[in-house]
C-alpha cells in the first residue's frame, strides 16, 4: 500500500556547535603577545564543541512534536535536491512513546534515539534529519 508523506510541523534535528575559548600556554601566550600587538584576535584561541543543553532541548521539542497516535514516522535527510529515507518507524498505539523509548542498532551496538541522531549528524554526512508522517492512501 503506498504512503503519502505529510509534513505536520515536526522540527528537523541539527546538531548545534558552540565556540569555546581554550587556554594558551604562557610560552605561546608571550609569542602571541609579541606578534599580535595590533591584531587582538590572535590572543585568544577557540574550538567548536557540541552544545549539550541546546541539542537536548532540540531533541525534547522534536519528541513533543511527534503525534501521540498510531501511525508511521518517516525519517530522512535532504541530500542535494532529493530526500534520502533513513528509516520508517511505525506504531499501532502511540508513535511518540514508541519512538522515544526505542533503540537502534548502529555500528554493532544498541543505542538510544538521541545518540543515534547525534551520530547521524556528526559522524555521517547528514547535516539535518527531517521527520514526516506517512498516511496510507
Amino acid at each position: 500500500m503506498p504512503l503519502r508523506l505529510v509534513d505536520v510541523g515536526i522540527p528537523t534535528f541539527e546538531w548545534k556547535m558552540k565556540r569555546v575559548e581554550y587556554p594558551v600556554s604562557e610560552c605561546k601566550n608571550d609569542l602571541f603577545n609579541e606578534l599580535s600587538e595590533k591584531n587582538q584576535s590572535l590572543r585568544k584561541r577557540y574550538k567548536l564543541r557540541g552544545d549539550k543543553h541546546t541539542n537536548l532541548d532540540r531533541y525534547r521539542k522534536l519528541i513533543r512534536a511527534i503525534p501521540a497516535c498510531p501511525g508511521k514516522l518517516i525519517i530522512g535527510s535532504h541530500v542535494g535536491s532529493r530526500l534520502e529515507i533513513l528509516g520508517i518507524f511505525s506504531s499501532d498505539l502511540d508513535l511518540r512513546e514508541a519512538f522515544k523509548y526505542s533503540s537502534v542498532r548502529f555500528a554493532g551496538s544498541e543505542i538510544g534515539r538521541y545518540e543515534w541522531l547525534k551520530k547521524l549528524t556528526t559522524e555521517e554526512r547528514y547535516s539535518s534529519i527531517c521527520f514526516l508522517i506517512g498516511k496510507e492512501d
